[in-house]
Order: C-alpha cells, then sequence, then structure tokens
C-alpha cells in the first residue's frame, strides 16, 4: 500500500515510530495517510497544532478556517516534504482520522515530494478536487457556530486559561471574545 508522510522535517530515509503525548495513540508509531492532500495538512512549523479539518463520508478531507487567513497564517511559506512509503500498513481506530495508516516499525521511504511553500500546494489540491476549504468568509452561521464551541471545548479540555499550554497564547490572541466568554464561566 502507498501511504504519505508530510512534514517540515527534510532528508530523511526512514520514519522512526514516535510517541506522541498528544496523540490518541499511547505507543510509538509512524503516522501516514493513504491520501496525498491529507498529508500536506501537516506539513506545519509551529509548536502548537490547531488543524480544523474533517473527512467527509465520501472520504474528501475538508479543511474549516476557523477565522480569516487561518490557512495563510499557518501554512503560508512554509516548506516542507511528503514522503512516499510502500508498505504493509495498519489502521487502528483510535487514531479517529479516516486515511490514516501506522506502522509500529520503521519505514523506509521509497520518494520524496519537495513542498515549497505548503499554503500554494494546499490551494493546488483545492483547484484539483483533492481536498475542500470552507475558507472563513464563507462559512454558514450554524459552521462558525460550532467552531466556537470547539474553541470553547479546547479551552476547557486542555485547561489553557492556565496558561501553560503552548495552545494558549495563539488562542486567547484569535478568538478574545471567546477567551473572555470562558473566563467568565
Amino acid at each position: 500500500m502507498i501511504a504519505y508522510h508530510g512534514t517540515v522535517a527534510g532528508g530523511l530515509h526512514t520514519l522512526k515510530p514516535y510517541a506522541n503525548p498528544h496523540s490518541n495513540l499511547k505507543y510509538p508509531c509512524v503516522y501516514l495517510s493513504t491520501n496525498k492532500a491529507l498529508s500536506s495538512i501537516y506539513i506545519w512549523n509551529k509548536g502548537y497544532k490547531w488543524m480544523t479539518f474533517e473527512i467527509r463520508e465520501d472520504g474528501m478531507p475538508v479543511y474549516n478556517e476557523s477565522f480569516k487567513d487561518c490557512l495563510l497564517e499557518f501554512y503560508g511559506g512554509v516548506k516542507g516534504y511528503i514522503y512516499i512509503c510502500n508498505g504493509d500498513f495498519e489502521t487502528d481506530e483510535n487514531t479517529t482520522i479516516k486515511h490514516a495508516v501506522i506502522s509500529k516499525e520503521s519505514v523506509e521511504i521509497q520518494d520524496v515530494d519537495v513542498v515549497d511553500d505548503a499554503y500554494e500546494r494546499i490551494l493546488q489540491y483545492e483547484k484539483e478536487g483533492l481536498l475542500v476549504i470552507n475558507h472563513f468568509e464563507n462559512l454558514s452561521d450554524e459552521q462558525k457556530r460550532r467552531d466556537r464551541n470547539m474553541v470553547l471545548g479546547a479551552i476547557k479540555e486542555l485547561e489553557l486559561l492556565k496558561g501553560e499550554h503552548p495552545l494558549s497564547a495563539f488562542v486567547s490572541a484569535k478568538f478574545p471574545e471567546i477567551w473572555e466568554e470562558a473566563l467568565n464561566l
């Protein structure tokens, strides 16, 4: 099976299992995707994750901007790599991401697709019909309400009000009204 791994780390020949403390999986593994367009969303250079995407029933990845120019802010000018691998990968329902496959063993990289600008690549995938972007200015009131609830839930669940989490400064700056609401709960 062909699978892809998006990252900002260049020059790799092997992907090694890693136990990410923020992962749904509590054991070391290599995360990959069977969907190349989805792997581009993982080309990320921030010290925290704010990935607001979902997978539709038909398997199409959908990136939801939770504020104006969200996609540009996170991906604009970010150089990365999509590593192409072939193997007998497993699935684990605890990943909760359709198209996600894993390996508990090291994975040899067969090829690499260099991504000069992740933002431009994601827009290219959108034009090619390989993923959908729900741009903030086009969100319905219902989508904005859902995002508001997601942000409020993240503030509570991650205890962001304490200020110790890497997301605290980001969330308080980008969503000040929701941050204030959480302070008053």
